[in-house]
């Protein structure tokens, strides 16, 4: 597969993915996907298997990732129970990138948040919040760096637990509270643990404790009174615009609406699983999609099984936020779809941003991050390959950038013969669509057709093109 070396922006590409109109499932459609086995790789001399040589190695396999549209971080596990080396946080550079992209060293930051941690443990969460990465670490007891804050300008630490005076486990996540009604402008650094069913909060500035989880002054209670099963929380994630919380908790998923800064009621469970064989699985997680076009949305991933032969599509699950089901279809590139991802051990990660309605989600077993557009199906505008909501001049551009490239573009043909490959078809289309607009958009005056000489033109900057791959758009 050859990619493009001009790569368009995240929020460009996922502009359009909500159209007008209801649909029956929610998409998730495939902007970039990110290899990133490099930093999970100790190794770097296959010839000289003695030395660990990768300083950029943060652990076994990623267990978390922290993403804003702009910015992408990793929390490495130690999964193997055989590593005698430290696990950490790294940086993914250059995050907005789109395409298939196999990640090298210059593709990192620096690694960070170092810990010799007892084998089979790592980092367990993580979330950005303006400048700050809060990050949650479980080495199998309690501890003063279980919490911790990061400043992303320079990726150094900010606190930890220790400079409350307190330890904790880390292995419930870490988020950032938004308040009751999402009033709180600088949100404090949410956390809960195995057996508390509440919420602990930190100062985001100081590090110091707002409320606790066993002692006065009590952080509100998120477990319902009378809970299903046993009580091993292992992520939560908040409503930004009220405050209300939901908790996976033994493959369950919980729910506690907002009453107040640090009151909650009507909590329930909203997902039961009934065997409540999920309480000692690594991993699951849960994540808030906001306003999406089927409104808001939970997506979480359902196993309760160690075994490396799940597929995507059986675990990863979306419900609205009374734990009613949608349907969820995933698109990738290249014309393939969720159930082409690899077999996994059912452990992924998530994060929303709702500014450019992209989702990143961590690939535990095979170390892959995909970042998908959300929104939903909807007619197909041919020839509008930038998915701007017209067709113009740019598309051409991205058309000619792609071409002969194994990617299905926004605005591929139903009609194309050749499906998910870039080609002299895909211009045809292009070519007798110009001008045509998305109904409702906002490029809807019409724009002239191309005439021959500006073909002529173009085609001719395509032949120079195709002999230098890298032109700038």
């Amino acid at each position: 597969m050859r990619l493009s070396h001009c790569a368009t922006s995240v929020s460009a590409v996922a502009l359009a993915v909500v159209l007008v109109g209801q649909a029956a499932a929610i998409e998730f459609n495939e902007i970039a996907r990110f290899d990133v086995s490099f930093a999970f790789s100790s190794d770097l001399d296959p010839d000289d298997t003695s030395v660990d040589d990768n300083p950029k190695f943060i652990g076994t396999n990623p267990l978390a990732v922290a993403w804003n549209g702009s910015k992408l971080y990793l929390g490495g596990h130690d999964n193997f129970g055989s590593s005698l080396l430290p696990i950490g946080l790294i940086e993914v550079l250059n995050p907005t990138r789109t395409g298939i992209n196999v990640l090298s060293d210059a593709d990192f930051g620096p690694k960070f948040g170092e810990i010799f941690q007892p084998l089979g443990r790592g980092y367990t969460g993580l979330e950005l919040s303006g400048s700050g990465l809060a990050a949650a670490y479980d080495d199998g007891a309690a501890s003063g760096d279980a919490i911790q804050l990061f400043d992303t300008s320079s990726n150094s630490l900010l606190w930890d637990l220790s400079d409350a005076g307190i330890t904790g486990r880390g292995g419930s996540g870490v988020g950032f509270d938004p308040g009751f009604n999402g009033a709180d402008a600088t949100p404090g650094v949410a956390w809960t643990q195995f057996a508390s069913g509440r919420r602990a909060l930190q100062d985001p500035a100081t590090g110091a404790s707002e409320y606790l989880l066993g002692s006065e002054p009590l952080g509100f209670q998120w477990l319902p009174d009378s809970p299903p099963g046993s009580n091993f929380a292992r992520d939560f994630a908040f409503d930004p615009a009220t405050g209300d919380i939901y908790v996976r908790r033994n493959n369950d998923i919980d729910a506690a609406d907002r009453s107040g800064d640090n009151a909650t009621t009507n909590r329930r469970t909203i997902v039961d699983d009934p065997t409540d064989a999920g309480a000692f699985k690594l991993g699951q997680k849960i994540e808030f999609l906001e306003g999406t076009a089927e409104g808001d949305l939970l997506i979480y991933n359902d196993s309760v099984v160690a075994s490396t032969d799940q597929p995507f599509v059986d675990v990863v699950k979306v419900v609205d936020t009374d734990g009613v089901a949608k349907t969820a279809t995933f698109n990738l590139l290249g014309g393939l779809t969720g159930a082409d991802i690899a077999d996994g051990a059912g452990i992924y990660d998530f994060d929303y941003d709702p500014i450019s309605k992209t989702l990143a989600v961590v690939d535990f077993v095979n170390r892959n991050v995909f970042i998908f557009g959300v929104g939903s199906g909807g007619e197909v505008l041919v020839g509008d390959y930038n998915d701007d909501g017209v067709v113009d001049a740019a598309d051409y551009t991205v058309w000619r950038d792609s071409e002969g490239v194994s990617v299905t573009l926004p605005g591929e043909s139903p009609d194309a013969t050749t499906p998910g490959l870039v080609d002299a078809e895909d211009y045809a289309f292009w070519q007798a669509n110009y001008g045509a607009a998305a109904a409702g958009s906002l490029n809807g005056a019409a724009a002239p057709e191309p005439t021959g000489l500006a073909i002529a033109g173009t085609l001719a900057s395509l032949i120079l093109c195709g002999r230098r791959r890298d032109c700038a758009t």
